[in-house]
């Protein structure tokens, strides 16, 4: 009897909408992530290196724009859709597009002012800087749509919009790329026609549902600015840690270098993927567990995180290991070198796994204050790090770079943790102690 009460608890709370829609988003993730992985073993035989890496660079630039076009104005609609009555909320989402139209309009000016040192380092023209804009303006309607979809509880939309984006994106590249051999402008054109016909579509659907009302108010606008400008330093420090080493390796080194760097960082970024869906799962059952946790609880917690810590740097390690292996039966036969990082990213983002194990505390704590500035710092030091070990090793130092700004966040985080919610992290100290 007992057994059978358990089970029908269990399918009671796998039953429940927040359960399905964690598995529906996790789901969506894990499968936009594994498509484009997935064609590695086409796209590196019909791309060149120096192919690859234009559309790394170009990726990594509208990457840097999407920070300034719109400044993250569309996350303030999340926090205010259950705040506002539905004509004031029109009113809102306005605001936000106006941001979007004003911000987007600057960078552009503000772009055409250094695009000689723009074409000349990155070798990204005129042309592809004002697409640059577009898919970044265009990425932030489509966003919009998509929030609206999440607080308003419809998982299926959402998901099913994202995968059908994808798969148009893969599928255009495939024909331009594949049938008609038009190399890195095949593939960008795919992603700009898939990016604007899917913002147009977002917009329609923004609009049919009675999100829109063209009348301006200065203090949401305002309001969406307080929210969302505060929030550029974290968002430009994640790029910094993503996505400027792609920037250092098109300037120092070379397009070619670029795209074997952006292969085997894909690679190594599997973990990535896997240790931020786990942290989509954890997170919720970490915040219900420590709620009056006691002692015997906060050291089985501690072993539970040491033991997913072990296992996801050997996985890691594992991946490194077996990259050499992997590159000759997946990668194009110019890609070989990219093995050689693979290790060092995957345990980069094996550090960023472990990461997310100890940043919950500080958010359950709402203890965030320092937290933006270690992320900012680790950003910056990224940034050194990319420079130097680019300049002496190439590639493989941008690998080095990865693991090591990683690295130092965890060590920074998790001393803040430590002290904003103490946890018996040498328990078998403290244990050794008792029983003397």
């Amino acid at each position: 009897m007992k057994s059978s009460g358990l089970w029908t608890k269990i399918v009671r709370i796998l039953s429940t909408e927040l359960v399905r829609n964690t598995a529906i988003y996790t789901s969506a993730e894990v499968l936009n992530k594994a498509i484009p992985f997935l064609l590695l073993p086409i796209l590196t035989r019909y791309l060149t290196p120096s192919d690859y890496g234009v559309v790394a660079t170009f990726t990594a630039f509208v990457s840097i724009l999407a920070v300034f076009v719109g400044l993250g104005a569309h996350g303030a609609v999340t926090v205010n859709f259950f705040k506002l009555e539905a004509v004031e909320l029109q009113k809102y989402i306005a605001g936000v597009l106006l941001i979007l139209l004003i911000s987007g309009a600057a960078t552009l000016v503000l772009l055409m002012l250094v695009k000689g040192l723009i074409v000349t380092r990155l070798s990204i023209t005129t042309l592809w800087i004002v697409v640059g804009v577009l898919l970044a303006a265009c990425q932030f309607i489509t966003s919009i749509n998509l929030v609206l979809w999440q607080v308003e509880e419809r998982s299926a939309y959402y998901v099913t919009y994202q995968i059908a984006q994808t798969a148009f994106t893969l599928i255009l590249t495939l024909i331009l790329v594949v049938q008609y051999r038009l190399g890195w402008f095949g593939q960008l054109t795919g992603i700009t026609l898939a990016t604007v016909v899917f913002a147009i579509m977002s917009f329609g659907f923004i609009w049919k549902r009675g999100y829109l009302r063209f009348e301006f108010s200065r203090p949401y606008i305002k309001d969406a600015l307080d929210f969302s400008v505060p929030l550029i330093p974290h968002s430009l420090s994640t790029w910094l840690n993503t996505g400027v080493d792609r920037f250092l390796l098109a300037s120092m080194v070379g397009m070619a270098a670029t795209g074997v760097y952006a292969v085997g960082y894909q690679v190594g970024f599997v973990i990535g993927v896997l240790a931020a869906s786990v942290n989509r799962a954890w997170m919720p059952f970490l915040f219900n567990k420590l709620k009056g946790i006691d002692q015997a609880g906060k050291i089985k917690l501690v072993k539970a995180i040491y033991l997913y810590c072990g296992g996801l740097l050997a996985l890691s390690i594992g991946l490194g290991v077996s990259s050499p292996w992997l590159a000759g039966l997946f990668l194009g036969k110019d890609y070989s070198s990219a093995s050689r990082l693979v290790i060092w990213i995957a345990v980069g983002y094996a550090f960023d796994g472990m990461y997310y194990m100890v940043v919950n505390q500080i958010f359950f704590m709402k203890r965030t204050k320092f937290l933006a500035a270690i992320t900012f710092m680790g950003g910056i030091l990224h940034v050194l790090l990319s420079y130097v070990l680019i300049r002496s090793n190439g590639i493989v130092g941008a690998g080095w770079s990865t693991a090591i700004s990683f690295l130092v966040s965890l060590i920074m985080v998790w001393f803040l943790s430590a002290k904003v919610f103490p946890l018996p992290w040498l328990f078998w100290r403290q244990q050794a102690v008792t029983s003397a």
